[in-house]
């Protein structure tokens, strides 16, 4: 009812419905986060690591990525359908030529029911946690899993070890969706917390890494994880997280596999001789945000660091650098915008389950005693954001700073790699 301090509406006309779904933001959100990952097969990343990339499997140009992400955005955001999104995906691959696995409805299916329900699955776990108590429930689909069946109507406390691992989408073509309940709807309707289900698990073998992993007994590989867990549903994990702080990296278990040498990449990058005037020292903290928006030419800026977009904020990169870096700083848009490579690694918090995509980007540069220049970048609201700036004096440090996933090489250096082969 309008306040009596609005006056009444002086139109006649008569009102009119609206139809349409309801934008579901914390989905939208959720998608929006991530950042466009180039990866041969689905296996390349695995459980949590998809909550923090966009990724489908065999797709590796950027522009592909972009028109298949922009595609599902709209999906998500908007409402389209799975005909229309069929259409854009025909559309899509003629465009870039891709020559993708399966047919292409059936391809178009799987990447618009994934990444339709794992956004919503992910909004459904931040928006649980004003309840006590959740109540899964079975999906109804045409060929039921047995295991889900008899999870149907199950209720176990919010913070039960049970949801993390079994939290929907349990695996490929799982419709199942778990319910949100207060203490009162439980007595009204009749119902009591559950048993705990038994801790089942088998042994599956990762064709890939020959790596021996135990799945919760009904979970499909790769999905005995939470969606919403590793990203929104993070309030409670980051008040953890201040536990941990004091270990540093320690606290970090990295997740990918690879680095130089399986990469096939040479020991020692190519040494740039340094172009620009460094900078003068610093001492106090506004004196190193004074300088940091100097060189960014503003309170920040986005440069493009190979195919990837790297946002940096004078004040929030001042408050994670050493202060004793500051003459290195005149060389951060060097570094970003002309990499010798940039590596992705996807490591998880030991303490709260937390999984970060993160990123180093790396030119080689003749500074004096500082040859390697580094930059560390997570992922936030779709792109990278710096987080951290290291000049590097020995080879070591930087060689262990090149492992992951190599996911840009410089043009120049990949193309000596090239001729050398030829």
């Amino acid at each position: 009812m309008p306040s009596k301090s609005v006056p009444p509406p002086t139109s006649t006309a008569a009102p009119t419905a609206q139809y349409g779904g309801v934008q579901f933001q914390q989905a939208i959100d959720f998608f929006r986060q991530k950042l466009n990952m180039p990866t041969q097969a689905w296996d390349d990343l695995w459980g949590g690591m998809h909550s923090r990339a966009f990724v489908v499997a065999g797709a590796q140009k950027a522009e592909l990525l972009t028109d298949l992400r922009q595609s599902v955005d709209k999906a998500i955001s908007e409402g389209m359908s799975l005909n229309e999104f069929k259409k854009q995906f025909k559309t899509i691959v003629a465009k870039h030529g891709w020559d993708h696995t399966g047919n292409a409805d059936w391809r178009a299916q799987i990447i618009y029911d994934t990444n339709m329900r794992q956004s919503y699955n992910a909004g459904r776990w931040d928006q649980l946690q004003q309840f006590p108590y959740w109540q899964y429930k079975h999906g109804h689909s045409a060929t039921p899993r047995q295991d889900h069946l008899r999870w149907h109507d199950m209720v176990l406390p919010a913070s039960s070890p049970w949801w993390p691992t079994h939290f929907p989408q349990n695996g490929w073509g799982c419709t199942c969706s778990v319910r949100g309940m207060t203490e009162g709807q439980l007595k009204r309707q009749g119902l009591s917390v559950s048993q705990l289900p038994a801790d089942e698990s088998y042994e599956w073998v990762n064709p890939k890494t020959g790596e021996v992993l135990k799945v919760p007994k009904g979970i499909d590989p790769g999905f005995d994880y939470s969606p919403g867990q590793t990203h929104l549903g993070q309030q409670l994990a980051d008040k953890a997280m201040a536990q941990w702080r004091a270990i540093k990296s320690e606290a970090w278990e990295p997740l990918t596999a690879g680095n130089w040498r399986t990469a096939g990449r040479p020991e020692l990058l190519p040494l740039h001789p340094n172009t620009v005037a460094l900078a003068d020292k610093v001492s106090t903290q506004a004196e190193l945000q004074t300088l940091v928006t100097q060189v960014l030419g503003g309170a920040d800026t986005v440069w493009q660091s190979g195919p990837y977009p790297v946002y940096v904020n004078a004040a929030s990169l001042a408050k994670h650098i050493d202060i004793a870096r500051a003459p290195l700083l005149p060389l951060l848009p060097e570094v970003l915008t002309q990499p010798d490579e940039v590596w992705a690694s996807f490591e998880r918090h030991k303490g709260t389950g937390k999984i970060e995509l993160r990123w180093r980007i790396i030119r080689m540069v003749n500074a004096g005693k500082y040859k390697g220049q580094l930059v560390v970048a997570q992922v936030a609201k779709g792109m990278l954001e710096a987080w951290t700036f290291i000049p590097v004096k020995q080879i070591t440090y930087v060689n262990n700073q090149r492992s992951g996933m190599l996911v840009y090489v410089a043009e120049d250096d990949a193309k000596d790699k090239a001729d050398k082969k030829d």
